[in-house]
């Protein structure tokens, strides 16, 4: 064999190991922008929660508390299943609602708040935000605000923009109307593209992700303490939650509201997620929430 070919062969190996390390990485930490972005906010005292951009991104490590997110509800061929799980489990849970859903089935959105949930903002179209211009980022929150605030007289103080995608102009705009945005750490990848897109692979990850034991693994062995674990409002996921639930509840594990794990950050973020909608207008009032002692009210838009 010449040098040059084991040079190749070497050379080869060599990409394919780092390749291979790079798909573990992904997989293990969420894709890469929570590889990368853990290792870069840790380093600025920030992987927990950044109050300068109003991002929680995660719970204390020192408590194995874990926080559970179902987006892109209310669903009423999934959401009934998911609320009596989570009431079997004596589990809370945070919905991110999405309002034109919420506009569809107001009885349902009535039903997660009695049963003691979380309600967050997930925009009025589920359109990415960061194609949107600022009046338009607006009208997403500001819209799907109104739709829930009329389904169960409440106001809403967390969002999550749909796809975790943000710009400057996206969290100006959040900061400035009072939400906390909040991320998350684990996806469970059960979310079925539409049957309808045109993307090459739709069909094949589709069928992947359908299998509920999948998305169990996804969720179970890789979960830390005081980590953000993602669903979604769809059968697959209301197939898997029990599944989900008695694993993670025999390994240890206590599921804590949004506000409870801000409230145990090592400097603690007060915060009531859905207080009583009083006059709910298009104009900024004062946000009756505080972030930390130290952190100023902020202005809000819609509550």
């Amino acid at each position: 064999m010449g040098k040059l070919t084991r040079k190749l062969i070497i050379a080869g190996s060599v990409v394919l190991l780092a390749g291979g390390g790079l798909y573990w990485a992904r997989e293990h930490f969420g894709g890469f922008r929570h590889l990368f972005g853990n290792i870069e906010d840790k380093l600025a005292g920030k992987d927990m929660y950044d109050a300068k951009e109003s991002i929680f991104k995660r719970g204390n490590r020192d408590y194995p508390d874990l926080l559970l997110t179902i987006d892109d509800g209310p669903h009423p061929e999934s959401l009934p299943r998911i609320l009596d799980t989570l009431k079997q489990y004596h589990v809370h849970a945070t919905f991110f609602l999405v309002g034109k859903m919420v506009k569809k089935h107001p009885d349902l959105v009535r039903r997660i708040i009695a049963e003691g949930h979380e309600i967050g903002n997930h925009t009025q179209d589920h359109i990415r935000l960061d194609t949107l211009n600022e009046k338009q980022i607006r009208a997403e929150l500001i819209n799907c605000e109104l739709n829930i605030a009329q389904a169960c007289g409440r106001s809403t103080h967390l969002m999550r923009p749909p796809g975790m995608r943000f710009n400057p102009t996206v969290l100006k705009v959040v900061h400035e109307m009072g939400y906390t945005c909040v991320d998350w750490n684990i996806a469970a990848k059960d979310f079925v593209p539409p049957t309808d897109s045109k993307e090459a692979g739709t069909a094949g990850r589709a069928t992947f992700n359908m299998d509920p034991q999948l998305v169990v693994d996804r969720v179970v062995e890789r979960v830390k303490n005081g980590e953000i674990i993602l669903l979604h409002d769809i059968p697959v996921t209301a197939d898997a939650l029990p599944m989900i639930l008695e694993q993670l509840q025999t390994k240890g594990y206590t599921f804590k509201s949004t506000a409870q794990m801000l409230a145990e950050l090592p400097t603690p973020v007060t915060l009531v997620a859905n207080p009583q909608a009083k006059n709910v207008v298009l104009t900024a009032q004062k946000n009756p929430h505080t972030i930390n002692p130290t952190t100023p009210k902020r202005a809000v838009g819609v509550r």
